[in-house]
């Protein structure tokens, strides 16, 4: 008899403590789902300006990096091929270097197509620099570099194309 009331005390309590402790559970989690995603779209007020700006430097450091705009930007009267040849890929390094930290708000297929456009370019300049003898004229150096590139197809409008469509994919 005794174990009978113990057990009418007994099981309704643990009937009501089950109850409320999965309630809590149920509630604490959806706590915790609503605080994350409030946390994400905090952050995402503050990456998405930073992330389009990136893109945007990473498509002006493609249109810098081309080598016939390289050429053309760097050249000065009285030069020589070969001091051009060298001058234009110091400066493509380091329009690259510079930029070097945007990696970080672009995918890793998007920073891959940046660096490829990168060594194409310096491998263009040496191409065209090998055609070429150092003490000619920056002039024919510069025409040198349009035709190989002509010749090769050398280009960043790929990467540029998949840089864009990334952007795309953000909104």
């Amino acid at each position: 008899m005794e174990l009978d009331n113990l057990l009418m005390a007994f099981v309704p309590s643990a009937v009501v403590a089950a109850i409320a402790y999965l309630l809590l559970d149920r509630f604490l989690k959806a706590e915790s789902k609503r605080h994350i995603l409030e946390i994400k779209k905090e952050s995402i007020k503050v990456t998405i300006p930073v992330r389009l700006q990136a893109f945007e430097r990473v498509i002006l450091l493609l249109e810098r990096i081309e080598a016939a705009q390289v050429v053309k930007r760097i050249i000065t009267p009285n030069m020589t091929s070969g001091q051009v040849k060298l001058k234009a890929i110091a400066e493509i390094r380091e329009e690259f270097n510079h930029n070097i930290t945007q990696q970080i708000y672009i995918s890793a297929a998007s920073w891959e197509k940046v660096v490829k456009a990168k060594e194409d370019a310096i491998k263009l300049i040496s191409i065209a620099g090998t055609q070429i003898p150092d003490n000619a004229s920056a002039v024919d150096f510069s025409k040198k570099v349009i035709g190989v590139n002509e010749e090769l197809e050398i280009n960043n409008v790929e990467a540029i194309d998949f840089i864009k469509r990334e952007i795309r994919k953000m909104f």
